[in-house]
């Protein structure tokens, strides 16, 4: 497993110098850190790192500009992301309709400067049976319907994104997935009112907000990969609620399948974003934390910079790479397919569709990469980044 660079690490010092005030350890003259805020930039970050900037001495005046410009930007898209939010919860408050917001300020409130948590669209979680109202109370305001998925309905206005969860996570299916995702469905019988700078929003409570968090973690890590703004979110929270976790709540996550990976996740956090250490999570290896950040590293936020890790992940197929025997790039490869179809062409019933698809996606990437819409992607290379992937994937013992 290849070591963090020189530029990593003063990224990670900085984050944590922010986030739980370890004092950075960086010469900075050794630093280029116009290649760091870029670093910064594809992990949407770059906000978080100025508070360290500013305390070192030898960080050159332009690079510091550029850090004060990110977060005033951040601060700005924050102050008008809670404004937006605010007026979305106003008119589900006016039917009655129970919500609570997921990620973004849920998270964004436990930050020391919350202002600088980059935010991304609004997440708003609903019961099931309440989406048709909820569509209905978003389209008489002008929010327009832009996309559906299994998880959520997403509704677009003047370049805001609102995603409507019907469920905070999409459940693979087998015991513990099928636990985990009984046991969410209760979620909004346990919800809370945090603040931002004194704006209430509602937030669920305990451990159903860190469920959530690791759901939503484990759901992108599998597919497309997280940054290093998902793992500040998981940094801060568990902080936040650290006297809540005992041996039930340690319990309850282990009957989830997800026990492990919040262990080798906190480690991580400890080790270098300078979270105080829990008891619970001191004996996950080294090799793995290494290789959960080295992962989170190189994907950048959602894949931004790994350009054959859209394709790689075709071939890998999350919710079965525990079992080895069952495990193939070309199963994968299909049961990607499989969910795909099931997802945007629910018409598409017959096994004679997956055969199709399986053909047409492929030749569709190959002829928008010869159009020079994608990158060129180089297969074999792709294919073993992607076995690789699955041993990795395979460590974490998702829902297993």
């Amino acid at each position: 497993m290849p070591s963090i660079t020189e530029k990593e690490e003063a990224l990670l010092s900085l984050l944590a110098y922010e986030l739980f005030r370890r004092e950075p350890r960086i010469n900075a003259s050794a630093v280029d850190w116009a290649s760091l805020l870029d670093e910064g930039n594809r992990h949407a970050v770059a906000a978080l790192l100025y508070p360290g900037m500013k305390r070192l001495e030898g960080v050159p005046q332009g690079a510091l500009a550029k850090a004060r410009g990110a977060a005033i930007f951040a601060a700005e898209s924050s102050e008008s992301m809670l404004n937006n939010q605010q007026a979305v919860l106003a008119l589900l408050r006016e039917r009655d309709i129970p919500c609570a917001v997921l990620k973004g300020t849920s998270v964004a409130c436990h930050y020391p400067h919350p202002e600088l948590r980059v935010p991304g669209d609004i997440d708003i979680l609903v019961d099931a049976e309440d989406l048709d109202a909820v569509h209905g109370v978003l389209e008489e305001n002008h929010y327009m319907l832009a996309e559906t998925s299994e998880m959520h309905i997403c509704f677009q206005k003047l370049g805001l994104w609102v995603e409507v969860h019907r469920m905070a996570s999409v459940f693979p299916d087998n015991k513990k997935g099928e636990f985990t995702k009984k046991h969410m469905l209760g979620a909004l019988c346990h919800v809370q009112t945090a603040q931002v700078y004194g704006v209430p929003f509602p937030v669920l409570t305990g451990m159903y907000q860190l469920i959530a968090l690791l759901t939503h973690m484990e759901r992108h890590l599998t597919s497309f990969g997280i940054g290093l703004r998902q793992l500040c979110d998981w940094a801060v929270t568990v902080h936040a609620q650290r006297e809540e976790i005992g041996e039930a709540e340690l319990a309850l996550l282990d009957r989830c399948g997800l026990l492990h990976f919040a262990k080798i996740a906190t480690r991580l956090c400890e080790k270098r974003l300078g979270l105080p250490p829990f008891g619970w999570s001191a004996d996950v290896p080294d090799a793995l934390t290494d290789a959960l950040l080295r992962d989170i590293l190189d994907g950048g936020n959602f894949q931004s910079q790994d350009q054959i890790r859209p394709l790689g992940n075709m071939l890998t197929d999350a919710y079965n790479i525990q079992d080895s025997a069952k495990s193939s790039v070309l199963r994968s490869y299909i049961q990607n397919i499989r969910n795909r179809v099931r997802h945007e062409h629910p018409w598409a019933k017959s096994n004679l569709w997956i055969a199709f698809f399986s053909v047409f996606y492929l030749l569709r990437w190959t002829v928008r990469m010869l159009q020079g819409k994608r990158k060129k992607v180089n297969l074999s290379q792709a294919i073993r980044s992607a076995q690789s992937r699955e041993s990795f994937l395979r460590e974490l013992r998702l829902y297993r």
